[in-house]
């Protein structure tokens, strides 16, 4: 197998789009593969041309499959060669009913980047991650006085989840904005993704904003977004390889607080820390519980229902050194076990061969 790799813009403009689809030519491909649809043109040149070279299209979801045709404009074109993964299982029956075929493969690690380093710890407690700030901006921008009044909805929204994890905020809110009249330019697709992005940022700030009043040793690492927030002295910035590396393994407890309507899905932040043979508390959910042991004498990682139970988790493990070693030594050797991304391109793989031989059977 022969790999060739170039570099694209995210959407490129025509003559970006004939170009790659000459490389692709002269290079003899017999297949693409695209993560999120990067380097696909809105006008359906490239997709154009891998139908009528007969060449497979293979693209891995990492995020929202709808996010541009929703907020910006659509890319998605169906082929019987084209091949969908999503790391997030609740997509899997939106994208089937759109015509797409789809299967479920959950993000993974890199281990040559993310590994074991001797510890000094720096920071008791740390998270990681963007503010969302700035595209909770974009989306008011979008709809300010539709937000606006979905304000209090959203709020009573997230107080039901504080005390039920398992609520379907997708649900809930597509239930609601079904019932309003919208104006023309804003669609009920659109309104549906701005307020669950916009209750996912509500929720992500209220619970890292609770950790950093209760913990002196609490550190973010993120966007200047925060600083609205927290001071400087509480915020760090960081690069994704060797940098956040240095993070997850000086960091006692690294916390991952999901986005309220990833229920199904896991964040890279997961399988990034164990693969560092660092100690994570997550957030609960069926697929954390599904890929990990979360209960009993071997617990592999630590998950958290309500923002006070995850208080109560890191100032658990924060004094008990010997049990969180022990959970993370299971976490990392679970990770590097099975959630790889040489396993994931072999789950690929296996997906692709099943769906080939389907397709052959019915010609």
């Amino acid at each position: 197998m022969r790999l060739i790799v170039f570099d694209i813009t995210s959407t490129p403009v025509s003559e970006q789009a004939f170009y790659a689809s000459k490389i692709l030519e002269e290079q003899k491909c017999n297949a693409l593969f695209t993560i999120n649809e990067w380097g696909l043109d809105c006008d359906g040149i490239i997709a154009g041309f891998l139908e009528q070279k007969k060449i497979l299209h293979i693209n891995w979801c990492v995020d929202d499959p709808f996010f541009e045709e929703i907020i910006h404009k659509r890319k998605f074109r169906k082929s019987d060669l084209r091949f969908d993964f999503v790391s997030d299982r609740d997509y899997l029956e939106k994208m089937e009913k759109k015509g797409y075929k789809a299967r479920f493969l959950p993000l993974g690690t890199d281990p040559s980047m993310f590994y074991p380093v001797k510890r000094n710890f720096v920071n008791d407690l740390s998270f990681v991650g963007s503010s969302y700030l700035a595209q909770v901006n974009e989306f008011v921008s979008m709809a300010e006085t539709f937000l606006t009044g979905m304000v209090p909805f959203l709020a009573s929204l997230l107080s039901q989840y504080r005390q039920d994890s398992s609520l379907d905020i997708d649900k809930k809110i597509t239930a609601r904005v079904s019932a309003l009249d919208l104006p023309e330019s804003l669609s009920p697709e659109k309104a549906v993704f701005i307020c669950k992005h916009f209750a996912g940022y509500l929720y992500r700030k209220e619970a890292v904003l609770s950790l950093a009043r209760q913990f002196p040793g609490f550190r973010i690492y993120g966007d200047d977004g925060w600083l609205r927030e927290v001071s400087p002295e509480r915020l760090g910035t960081v690069k994704y390889g060797d940098e956040l590396r240095e993070v997850y393994n000086s960091t006692k407890i690294n916390v991952d607080i999901n986005r309220v309507v990833i229920r199904n899905g896991f964040t890279q932040r997961v399988f990034d820390t164990l693969a560092c043979g660092a100690f994570l508390i997550t957030s609960s959910k069926p697929i954390v519980e599904e890929f990990f042991e979360t209960d009993g004498s071997q617990k592999e990682i630590v998950t958290f229902k309500t923002p006070d139970e995850l208080s109560d988790l890191a100032q658990y493990y924060l004094i008990h050194d010997t049990e969180r070693q022990k959970i993370q030594e299971r976490g990392h050797r679970k990770v590097m076990a099975a959630h790889t991304y040489d396993h994931r391109i072999k789950e690929l793989f296996r997906h692709l061969n099943t769906e080939l031989q389907i397709s052959s059977a019915r010609h």
